[in-house]
């Protein structure tokens, strides 16, 4: 299949990209599930992304002016990573190692899940490249610590990722409805220093209620669940729930994040297939993307 936006695996001429897109279809599984159930998200989205792929000059009123600003293209699609159904550890190897790779060259990591255990192994690669910060946005808090004697589950990414010495801090937005949290992954997540801003909060008072957490100058590593966008939006998610972002308010902080401080990194996961309705998830998550690129492109 073609890169995203149809974008090469390598630039001309030996260029070192700026930026770096890889697919993790496979994280680690819990028992019992299906392995497979995320894992032709990154196709689904690189697909949608096609219809744009001539267009990349064009002027996008997302991002007001074209993609790359006038500069030349930087960004590759690498493809996806070999990852293998059930083998969670080596799973794990293969997206923190190549996440390790692209930051070792200087260039940013872009990755598409994949469930919501592939950020686990993407937020440890930035070990060497801290401190960073990271912003989730999600419908659930994502604190447990061990789902069926798992600790590395799509239940658990923020829970391990405050375990991470290189990170600094975590807000975390969209959060609504009921999930797997219980009171006490509430408390735990309140004691380590989490600042949660629910939906109805950034609703009611706009981007910068997460945005004003974060220390100006920061390193940010962006990690998106689709399920944090209303179903209206997003449809194509494991458990739909009302009340979500909107698309406008997803790519405003993004942009509110580029201005903060530095995007480090993202990853966007948890894009369902057989739940979306007429590509309608894939496109808005081909935008995020775009979004997340231009944005990049333009923090210097």
């Amino acid at each position: 299949m073609k890169g995203f936006l149809g974008f090469p695996k390598t630039l001309p001429g030996g260029t070192a990209p700026r930026i770096v897109l890889f697919g993790a279809p496979h994280g680690s599984d819990y028992a019992g599930e299906d392995g497979n159930s995320h894992a032709g998200a990154a196709a689904q989205i690189r697909a949608a992304s096609l219809e744009d792929a001539g267009l990349v000059g064009n002027w996008d009123f997302d991002l007001d002016g074209p993609l790359f600003a006038g500069q030349a293209p930087c960004c590759v699609d690498t493809g996806d990573l070999p990852t293998i159904r059930g083998d969670n550890p080596g799973n794990r190897s293969l997206i923190e190692a190549k996440t390790r790779a692209i930051l070792g060259t200087n260039a940013i990591p872009l990755m598409i899940g994949g469930d919501d255990s592939v950020p686990i192994p993407f937020l440890a690669g930035f070990a060497d490249a801290g401190p960073v910060w990271i912003l989730q946005i999600d419908a659930h808090i994502d604190w447990r610590d061990e789902v069926h004697g798992e600790r590395f589950g799509y239940s658990s990414p923020m829970r391990r990722a405050s375990e991470m010495s290189h990170v600094d801090g975590i807000v975390q937005v969209g959060m609504r409805a009921v999930g797997s949290a219980r009171a006490s992954e509430l408390e735990d997540a309140r004691a380590y220093g989490a600042r949660i801003v629910t939906s109805r909060e950034l609703h009611a008072q706009g981007v910068e209620a997460a945005i004003r957490q974060i220390p100006e100058g920061a390193s940010i590593v962006v990690t998106l669940d689709c399920d944090g966008l209303d179903p209206s939006v997003m449809p194509g998610v494991f458990a739909r729930t009302p009340g979500g972002l909107s698309y406008l308010q997803v790519i405003d902080l993004i942009e509110a994040a580029g201005r903060r401080g530095k995007i480090a990194g993202f990853d966007l996961v948890e894009l369902y297939p057989p739940a979306d309705i007429d590509g309608i998830s894939a496109l808005a998550a081909a935008r995020i993307l775009v979004n997340v690129i231009g944005r990049i492109v333009r923090q210097g």
